[in-house]
């Protein structure tokens, strides 16, 4: 068996090892550590090996901070953290040649946690005969934090070091994922999350372009792609936070061990925050500083979308990001937050915390998340796209974040845990998990278990309100006078 799955990359020879029903690559590397020299900068090529190299023990997970959410999000806690982490996952039905469907999962956790193992199946992936490729990429500060103030403009990319490695192991896919038994040319990018708002971004840079053909995005949107300008400030906050001068920099960034760099990340999450971390409009990953703007004017990428939102986002993360009183929306909003005010004090719900979660998820997730598939619309290019809210209402706690990729993917526990436990959690996993395998297989999400589902339209604006007795009909128009960038600073 030592010879059988054996299969030769760009770098490399690599071995999987029979596992179930599938073969798995583990630890595959797909760029060089980005240590030393390269922390903070773009990923650059592995060295290349000689010999047989035997994949079948994980790489090292990202760096994060022990208090960061990966207590509650889950993830492989058994693997040890390193900045040596650029490794990719490689799980397939045989390593035959033949051209399967691949699925790329970005993983959530917020940019600063998570790892390769959360939000995928590969049994469920691979027996449905697809290929399932899961990668890391640096996450918190040393995956985005926006540095040029400090080291200079060679580093201006330093707040997009996550999701350039993320296109770096795209990359590795489009050249070597045939050898494994996948079609390069069916790609789909699936995300959560933060994994949902990465592969938003990946829509909108021109270094992606020809990458995938398809995205699945739920709980996030373009809108979570910050300005220079917030991206700089967020910088100037952890800057206090560690002591950071333009004197020091480089010692105290480049030449520091990492956990001395992530013991002071969570002054950026000491309240109500979740867009502080995450790519950037720094000049050069982006043809414009405006998403809505670059669908609509024909630079983004055009490809097939599933995507949509959760009913209640906010519901399931309060525990999370908990707010004292209402002036702790300026966390999320920052400098658009006296209209979101505005908003709250029209509708008389200053003090119903029921409309406040209402607010947020619309704001935060739901017209972020209509506007993106408005801009496409918009721009006329004829990719089909399909939107979805998800409506069951988990035993009492509503539609929270992560939802529905969650039912469909297996992860909702992590989340809400006993989540299988609620009446008619089945009905609605059946029509999830249809859908979910269906766009991946086929990339259109239209199965028995669901009505016809119509390729969305700016004209009819009709989407799938997906619970206990799923329907399509039209989806709320948002609000004219909601800024593109949900944190603005």
């Amino acid at each position: 068996m030592s010879g059988e799955y054996i299969v030769s990359t760009s770098y490399g020879t690599v071995q999987g090892i029979k596992e179930n029903e599938y073969v798995s690559f583990k630890g595959i590397p797909f760029a060089k550590p980005p240590v030393g020299e390269l922390r903070f900068k773009p990923p650059v090529d592995p060295e290349p090996w000689g010999g047989i190299r035997v994949c079948d023990t994980y790489g090292h997970i990202e760096p994060r901070p022990l208090t960061s959410l990966g207590g509650v999000v889950g993830g492989a806690s058994d693997i040890p953290c390193s900045e040596d982490c650029l490794y990719l996952n490689v799980y397939t039905p045989c390593p035959d040649g033949e051209k399967r469907p691949v699925l790329f999962n970005i993983h959530g956790g917020a940019f600063q946690t998570g790892d390769h193992s959360l939000n995928s199946d590969p049994e469920g992936t691979t027996s449905m005969g697809c290929v399932l490729v899961t990668a890391s990429y640096r996450l918190g500060v040393l995956g985005f934090l926006q540095l040029d103030r400090y080291l200079g403009e060679e580093y201006i990319q330093s707040g997009n070091s996550g999701m350039l490695d993320i296109i770096k192991a795209l990359e590795w896919v489009h050249a070597n994922i045939e050898a494994f038994g996948g079609d390069p040319e069916r790609v789909t990018v699936a995300g959560q999350s933060a994994g949902a708002k990465m592969a938003s971004a990946l829509l909108c840079t021109g270094k992606a372009k020809g990458l995938f053909s398809a995205v699945m995005m739920d709980s996030g949107a373009t809108s979570a792609i910050r300005d220079i300008h917030t991206a700089q400030e967020i910088a100037e906050k952890y800057a206090v936070a560690y002591d950071l001068t333009k004197e020091n920099a480089k010692e105290k960034l480049l030449e520091a061990p990492w956990e001395q760099l992530m013991a002071c990340q969570g002054v950026l999450f000491a309240g109500p925050s979740l867009q502080n971390l995450g790519p950037v409009f720094d000049g050069i990953n982006f043809d414009g500083t405006d998403a809505l703007e670059i669908i609509r004017s024909g630079k983004a990428n055009y490809v097939t979308i599933l995507g949509g939102y959760n009913r209640d986002e906010y519901s399931s993360l309060m525990s999370y990001y908990p707010m004292k009183s209402i002036d702790d929306i300026a966390g999320f909003f920052g400098r658009n937050t006296p209209y979101i005010l505005a908003v709250l004090e029209r509708f008389h719900i200053q003090g119903d915390m029921k409309r406040l979660v209402d607010i947020i998820s619309r704001y935060f997730y739901g017209f972020p998340c209509i506007d993106m598939f408005d801009a496409f619309a918009e721009a006329g290019k004829g990719n089909a796209m399909y939107l979805y809210r998800f409506d069951w209402d988990c035993g009492g706690y509503g539609a929270g974040h992560t939802l529905c990729s969650g039912i469909a993917t297996g992860s909702a526990q992590i989340m809400n845990p006993g989540v299988a436990a609620f009446p008619n959690y089945d009905v609605v996993y059946r029509q999830t998990s249809a859908m979910w395998n269906a766009f991946v297989l086929n990339q259109d999400p239209n199965v028995p278990e669901l009505p016809e589902w119509p390729v969305y339209d700016k004209d009819s604006r009709l989407a799938m309100f997906i619970d206990v007795e799923s329907h399509v009909g039209e989806i709320e128009h948002t609000d004219p006078n909601l800024p593109t960038q949900t944190l603005r600073l």
